[in-house]
């Protein structure tokens, strides 16, 4: 890939990156290539950061950006909430928890 091929790579990536945000829930199989494709380019934008010579420390820093958004936005949003209820369910049992167990030793 040329250094144009890297521009066109990024600009590709995020076009396939907003479109997959902007689907309606319902339309499964556009959001299912939309979500394809968002790999793909990621896979190719990724080849072409790590080999692709010729290219400048700006723009690698900009795909390495726009990589890194798109790893961050895969985590669902389910596993977020699940996750933080259970930290908060765990943090507040730990004071039922000690007074059951300080009214275990009085008695």
């Amino acid at each position: 890939m040329s250094t144009t091929d890297l521009t066109d790579g990024m600009e590709s990536l995020e076009y396939w990156r907003a479109r997959s945000g902007r689907l309606a829930w319902y339309r499964f199989s556009a959001r299912r290539e939309a979500k394809l494709m968002t790999r793909r380019w990621e896979a190719r934008v990724r080849e072409a950061v790590l080999w692709q010579r010729g290219v400048g420390l700006s723009s690698r820093f900009a795909a390495g950006l726009l990589l890194a958004r798109t790893r961050i936005q895969r985590v669902p949003f389910r596993a977020l909430f699940v996750t933080a209820a259970g930290v908060a369910v765990a943090i507040m049992s730990i004071p039922v928890l000690l007074t059951v167990l300080v009214l275990t030793q009085i008695f």
